[in-house]
């Protein structure tokens, strides 16, 4: 199905994706991904979103859409140069932070049980500092991991990371959890009330 039928993406994913083209980068949110995100951060009104690995910030204007004027959205990417096209489309947004840095100094550094929900798209969170990460989220806060379906444009080191962390989220009995395999591939949990 064409998500842009059913409903239009966020006014300035067109910009960010003819910039983002422009650098050859290729490592965006894919439109359904994006659209599962818009849904999922809707459903924390007021709430606090992370999301790891901002790259040109296709994903974070997916997440912006769906979030109301008192969420927050925390976007981390150690690239400044990718990140740059993220800060000058969207960074005027009064909800949203940016920070430049390793997203492992952000999640040691936020309390736990202090998110709504996570998005983690780069390696922090899924394929490092899981339990961590999955430790941030409040009672009800909502786990997404997209690219755990193979494709061949996957350098080979990425492709060996998958198995174990399906396993790892597989035995968490903590949450509940939802494998959805089309587009990249993608985990949603939520976590329950201890």
């Amino acid at each position: 199905m064409d998500e842009s039928a059913f409903q239009p993406p966020p006014k300035a994913l067109e910009a960010i994706m003819a910039e983002t083209r422009e650098i050859g980068f290729q490592s965006w949110c894919w439109p359904p991904v994006g659209a599962l995100l818009r849904v999922m951060a809707s459903l924390k009104p007021g709430g606090r979103l992370l999301e790891v690995g901002t790259g040109t910030g296709v994903g974070t204007c997916w997440l912006l859409d769906g979030m109301e004027a008192t969420a927050q959205l925390l976007t981390v990417d150690i690239n400044p140069v990718t990140q740059a096209i993220a800060r000058s489309h969207l960074g005027r947004d009064p909800r949203l932070t940016i920070l430049t840095e390793d997203a492992r100094a952000t999640v040691q550094r936020e309390p736990p049980n202090s998110l709504d929900l996570v998005f983690a798209d780069g390696g922090v969170g899924k394929h490092v500092l899981l339990d961590e990460m999955l430790a941030l989220l409040r009672p009800g806060g909502i786990y997404i991991c997209d690219d755990t379906k193979p494709h061949p444009m996957w350098p080979p080191e990425h492709a060996a990371k998958i198995p174990p962390l399906m396993e790892a989220l597989a035995a968490r009995q903590d949450f509940r959890r939802i494998y959805i395999d089309w587009s990249s591939g993608v985990v949603v949990m939520v976590k329950l009330a201890t």
